[in-house]
């Protein structure tokens, strides 16, 4: 038995994803972010860890 969603029901469901992704992602910069401005570094941090 085969089964296929529609072309646009399949575009609904990859943009959630990308949604969720992305939301992720953002979170993940935000927690590490924490943590890099936490590091007492003896250059600039964008010389050490490039643009943030």
């Amino acid at each position: 038995m085969e089964r296929a969603a529609p072309p646009e029901e399949l575009d609904g469901h990859l943009e959630g994803v990308a949604a969720i992704m992305e939301s992720h992602f953002r979170y993940e910069e935000r927690q590490q972010l924490t943590v890099l401005e936490s590091l007492d570094l003896a250059a600039e941090s964008s010389d050490v860890l490039g643009p943030l």
